[in-house]
This record gives structure tokens, C-alpha cells and sequence, in this order.
């Protein structure tokens, strides 16, 4: 099947490779605390894409914090790499407030 530009999804905003390495921490579904130094993949204006090893799941929460800096930001996963796929380990967080405000980058509005 032939995907036409009408069927292909439409992203809320452009996004952005950057590398940026991260410190995610949160609590796991039997409310054992969790953290763990990452890099966030892409940026864009709602969200990110990060990599981790750990088993994060759809609707956890996160505090995501640039190693090198200290701003805090909260995020919500919103997506999950299955496993077995190129996207294994990969996580969608979209941010509660701006993602400018914790990773440094603005966006044109």
C-alpha cells in the first residue's frame, strides 16, 4: 500500500537532532524510584524522543534533567519502541510545560 501525502501524519512541529545528555528519573509501577543517565534523541516543541534501558510504559511520568545543566522538566510517556524493532528502547515523552524552558532550544512559534 501506497502511503499519499494526505494519509501520512501530520506532526504538531518540526523536529530536532541534538544528543543531549539527560538525567530521567521517576518512580516504576510498583513505586520503586528510578533514575538513569540518557541522551534525549530529538527535540521538538511538545516533546522528545530518548533512549533507555529501562522498561518505561505509556502514561509514566518523568523528571528529565540536562546533565550539564540544572533545569527540571516534567514529561509524560506518550509512546514506546517494541521490542524486536529498530525503535526498541526508544520512549515519546511530550512535556507538561516547554521543552525550550528544560533543554535550552527555542522554537519558532
Amino acid at each position: 500500500m501506497v502511503k499519499t501525502p494526505s494519509s501520512l501524519p501530520l506532526r504538531r512541529s518540526t523536529r530536532v537532532n541534538i544528543g543531549c545528555p539527560v538525567m530521567i528519573s521517576g518512580m516504576m509501577g510498583n513505586n520503586l524510584p528510578f533514575a538513569e543517565e540518557t541522551r534525549v534523541l530529538t527535540i521538538s516543541k511538545h516533546g522528545a524522543k530518548l533512549r533507555t534501558r529501562l522498561p518505561l510504559r505509556v502514561g509514566m511520568q518523568l523528571k528529565i534533567q540536562p546533565v550539564s545543566g540544572s533545569n527540571v522538566g516534567f514529561f509524560k510517556v506518550v509512546w514506546v519502541g517494541r521490542e524486536g524493532t529498530a525503535r526498541a528502547g526508544e520512549v515519546g515523552v511530550e512535556c507538561a510545560g516547554k521543552v525550550s524552558s528544560v533543554l535550552g532550544v527555542n522554537f519558532p512559534y
